[in-house]
């Protein structure tokens, strides 16, 4: 798994397509193509960016779907020298004017209409705001329905005798990902291809992948779960990649088990989707999934490991520190359900005490910085240390289990309360499809927790049922939810995290409003 050398992520497929060139690189939707296929590709676009004046150091931004053309568009982007900077598709016209204005890209790339939404229009729209905008490169849109000054991707053609620079040094910048969504302003997060490399690597070693593997990816190519496990780490270890772009669950159980797919990382939603369709069909060719990005009960886990046959682990990291904990795949069953695993080689931790028992967290894979220097002096300590803003809890064998956000932490008459664990407790109700649990401002407690419910078809739970569920589970009463709130969702980033930050504003929104209205007569 060449661990014992850094190196630019564009010379992972520059390897794999000279030792395999014939080994199916990516699948997705009809398209097949070989690590030879691949690598042409991934070089004609290089050139043209750099026929488009792109450079070293440069900013390509990418709002694709998981595409085939997305691969190209990350590895072209890297063997021109340029920075890659993906976005989600959910982003809209703020979001996507935000990250161009702040990260001033010299080309962007966007799908026509996708989901219902025209994001080429979105895209021009937000490049003519900028002084210098960027080229606007079109994906999947026919010729004849481009408009003026858009280039089509698809007829991106330059000649071969256009030089590419030489490699990055791998401490150079590769990636500059903006964080998915959980607080209410993202931040752009620049990681290295060493940062990367590190990461992906110790991973597939942890998983124990080999040259026979195939990875199945749902989750987004813009997500740093997708990037990583999708393009980095197979490419390194010249593996296929199956690629599904619409989450369903029964067809993506019809792709692991045709392409025979061994491994994946992706949300509780995906692995929740997964479990119910093989506990109709029957054992999954999937011998390792790790499962992150999201709250993930234990009784999740063993559900979906007798389901499927799968070893199913947790895990626990960030944008900017992708992998801190994870669950041995080999090792105890118990311990990956109830845990997030163990710290992962090489990385140092802290906890901090004096700040609501934070986790401080350092190690090879820790990101750059942050593109706004100015959000670097509260998102460290003056020894390197990354706040996390998370709160963990380490067993007596040093396993790790993320108790919640600092913000999830409901401090309740003095006393700390984990969203999390309510909320594990409130998913093995039968009338819960999904919850979360956020504090509510109260004028007595000072905050109280209140339940987001999306509730099953055709009921509707009440408080007073919820807490004496709760309270049969022998869970302490002050722990129960003062309020639910029943939805038709919850609002979630791209990698399935809730976004609390969202119904925490609901929730403070309607208590204003009712304390305006008065007391019901």
């Amino acid at each position: 798994m060449h661990a014992e050398q850094a190196e630019a992520l564009g010379n992972l497929l520059r390897r794999a397509a000279r030792n395999s060139p014939e080994k199916l690189a990516l699948v997705e939707g009809p398209v097949a193509l070989t690590f030879a296929e691949l690598e042409r590709r991934a070089l004609r676009f290089a050139r043209a960016l750099a026929g488009l004046g792109v450079g070293i150091g440069d900013v390509v931004t990418a709002q694709l779907p998981n595409w085939w053309e997305t691969q190209v568009v990350m590895f072209g982007t890297l063997l021109a020298g340029a920075v890659y900077n993906p976005v989600v598709p959910i982003y809209r016209e703020h979001e996507l004017g935000f990250i161009v204005a702040q990260a001033r890209p010299r080309v962007l790339v966007s799908p026509g209409v996708y989901r219902g939404h025209d994001h080429l229009a979105t895209a021009q729209t937000v490049a003519a705001r900028q002084s210098d905008p960027p080229v606007v490169i079109a994906v999947r849109v026919a010729d004849a329905d481009l408009p003026p000054g858009v280039v089509s991707f698809a007829g991106m053609t330059t000649s071969e005798a256009v030089p590419l620079p030489d490699p990055p040094d791998p401490n150079d910048v590769a990636l500059l990902m903006y964080t998915s969504g959980s607080t209410a302003d993202p931040k752009g997060a620049l990681h290295s291809h060493r940062t990367l490399l590190h990461e992906a690597r110790q991973v597939a070693q942890i998983a124990r992948l080999e040259a026979a593997d195939a990875v199945f990816m749902a989750s987004p190519l813009t997500h740093i779960t997708g990037l990583l496990f999708a393009a980095v780490l197979p490419m390194d270890l010249a593996i296929p990649t199956v690629l599904q772009d619409r989450w369903d669950a029964p067809a993506a159980v019809d792709l692991i088990e045709r392409h025979r797919c061994t491994f994946t990382v992706s949300a509780t939603t995906f692995l929740l989707g997964l479990t119910k369709v093989y506990e109709r069909r029957g054992p999954s060719s999937l011998r390792v999934f790790v499962c992150g990005g999201a709250e993930i009960g234990p009784a999740l886990v063993e559900r979906a490991r007798q389901a499927m046959g799968t070893r199913v682990v947790r895990t626990y990291g960030s944008t900017e520190f992708p992998t801190f904990s994870l669950g041995d795949p080999y090792g105890e069953p118990a311990a990956a359900a109830r845990t997030d695993g163990h710290p992962v080689p090489l990385s140092q931790w802290r906890v901090d005490e004096d700040h609501g028992g934070e986790l401080l967290v350092k190690g090879a894979e820790l990101f750059l910085g942050y593109l706004d220097p100015a959000l670097n002096a509260e998102a460290f300590t003056a020894d390197g240390f990354f706040r996390t803003g998370d709160v963990v809890r380490f067993d007596v064998d040093g396993d790790c289990t993320v108790v919640g956000r600092i913000k999830d932490i409901i401090i309740r008459g003095g006393e700390n309360l984990s969203a999390i664990e309510i909320e594990d407790q409130l998913q093995q109700h039968p009338s819960i499809e999904d919850v979360a649990v956020v504090a509510m401002p109260d004028p007595v407690l000072g905050e109280r927790a209140c339940a987001f419910i999306v509730p099953v078809a055709g009921t509707a739970p009440s408080l007073a049922e919820l807490r004496a569920f709760l309270t049969l589970r022998g869970l302490a009463v002050q722990k129960s939810p003062e309020r639910i709130e029943l939805v038709e969702r919850l609002p979630r980033t791209a990698s399935g995290k809730v976004q609390k930050f969202r119904l925490r504003e609901t929730i403070r929104r309607r208590l204003t409003e009712e304390e305006a209205a008065g007391p019901v007569r």
